[in-house]
């Protein structure tokens, strides 16, 4: 039986620091729980239950400094291996999520094995403790080099603290034979502990914050996804109203203007006249089935490009509205996908209509602008402008949907929508697609 023994008045002063320890190893246990219980992550239970272990150590090694009696000394020695063990199981999991096997049992049989031998049979204190430590400090080793080895990047930050934070303990464990169980730490030995169990509790927190930060990329790509298969489907759904209109409607009261002019040929002056009102009319009618129809989905854009649709759109505006509108536009535009070129026609049109609502007849400035990675749509108008520089979710909440609807095909696309404007200084809004998310595949 081993003769070493802690001094009576060291092992008293470490009471306090071991019931600081527990406390703190409790609160980690109780959050790892919740978190498991949140999440389901198995590493969160198994981290749980190592930190649990880890609190029955420190009771364990409280009750034998309060007693004195060996049978609680034996049972810490247990302890500490299975704590070290379900630590190094955790980052195991956490890393690969590997599976359990029939061998790890050898592993965990050790420290009841050993410890029976430690304390029980062996006098030594040298050959009975070092085995031991050289068991725990391996263990907590591992789970750093498990740590460092796998990192992911996603967890990179929380991998690189857990990991280094046990190979620091680790080394730190190689101490016992030599200074704690002599008392020379004593109560500083706790701790350095605690510092330890408040770095780990840091790397799990990040790692929690590492997680929500995945979920959150991952979220946003499902709503961007959601994004572009409605905005997708709107077009899909304005592109067959164009056609019936066009197909059905403009061919029936082309019918009807036909049949009117043969009516008019055969009729008195009296009622010729009138039935001139009614074929001004069905002109009405058409010009404003054909302008719907532009609306819609511009022929243009699906007979000639981008560029030619939208240098029609500003002559279209300029001329319909009475306003001088510039454009400076390059002699030609990267390729885009279907979904990028119809986003930038529809931020052109909803900027031109925020120009004639709110600049009235002021001038106006349209550029586009292309570099090698991404486009660039600049409308800018010279009217009264609006006091201070809005977010766009302060202008959609004043009720310009236009720009939400803007917003939402653009950032659908990873490109971004800019609103600037100053009191008599006009307003302004950039428009800004990567090439990248928007080139055709």
């Amino acid at each position: 039986m081993i003769q070493e023994s802690i001094p009576l008045a060291a092992l008293t002063s470490e009471l306090p620091a071991a019931v600081l320890e527990a406390t703190i190893t409790l609160a980690l246990a109780t959050l790892c729980a919740a978190l498991w219980r949140r999440t389901k992550q198995p590493y969160f239970g198994w981290w749980a239950l190592a930190f649990s272990i880890f609190v029955l150590r420190i009771t364990v090694i409280a009750v034998f400094i309060a007693t004195n009696d060996r049978a609680w000394l034996f049972w810490h020695q247990v302890v500490t291996g299975w704590t070290a063990l379900a630590l190094l199981w955790a980052a195991v999991v956490f890393s690969h999520a590997a599976t359990w096997k029939k061998g790890y049992w050898l592993l965990v049989a050790f420290p009841l094995l050993w410890s029976y031998i430690a304390v029980i049979r062996l006098d030594n204190f040298v050959l009975a403790a070092v085995p031991a430590v050289v068991f725990l400090s391996a263990a907590t080793l591992w789970t750093g080099i498990v740590l460092l080895r796998h990192r992911r990047a996603e967890t990179r930050g929380a991998s690189t603290l857990l990991g280094w934070t046990f190979l620091l303990w680790g080394l730190h464990h190689l101490d016992y034979p030599i200074l704690r169980a002599r008392g020379a730490w004593s109560p500083w030995g706790y701790y350095i502990d605690i510092l330890f169990l408040l770095a780990v509790g840091a790397g799990i927190l990040l790692l929690v914050n590492a997680d929500l930060a995945s979920r959150l990329r991952v979220r946003t790509f499902e709503l961007e996804a959601l994004s572009r298969r409605m905005v997708r489907q709107h077009e899909e759904e304005r592109r067959r109203l164009s056609l019936e209109l066009h197909d059905e409607t403009a061919q029936v009261f082309a019918a009807v203007k036909m049949q009117l002019g043969v009516v008019r040929e055969r009729v008195e002056e009296e009622m010729a006249h009138r039935l001139d009102r009614a074929l001004e009319l069905v002109d009405e009618g058409m010009r404003g089935i054909r302008n719907v129809t532009n609306d819609l989905r511009p022929s243009l854009l699906d007979d000639l490009g981008l560029l030619p649709a939208l240098r029609s759109l500003v002559a279209d505006f300029a001329e319909r509205r009475g306003v001088n509108v510039t454009l400076d536009a390059p002699e030609a535009l990267p390729v885009l996908s279907d979904e990028a070129e119809v986003a930038l026609f529809r931020a052109l049109q909803e900027a031109l209509s925020n120009v004639a609502r709110h600049a009235g007849n002021a001038p106006a400035d349209v550029e586009i602008a292309a570099t090698g990675a991404e486009v660039i749509l600049r409308v800018a108008d010279h009217g009264p402008g609006f006091e201070g520089e809005s977010s766009l979710a302060q202008l959609e909440a004043a009720g310009h949907l236009g720009l939400a609807g803007m917003r939402e095909r653009i950032v659908a696309l990873g490109g971004s929508v800019q609103v600037k404007s100053a009191p008599g200084a006009g307003a302004v809004i950039v428009i800004r697609i990567p090439v990248s998310e928007g080139s055709a595949v």
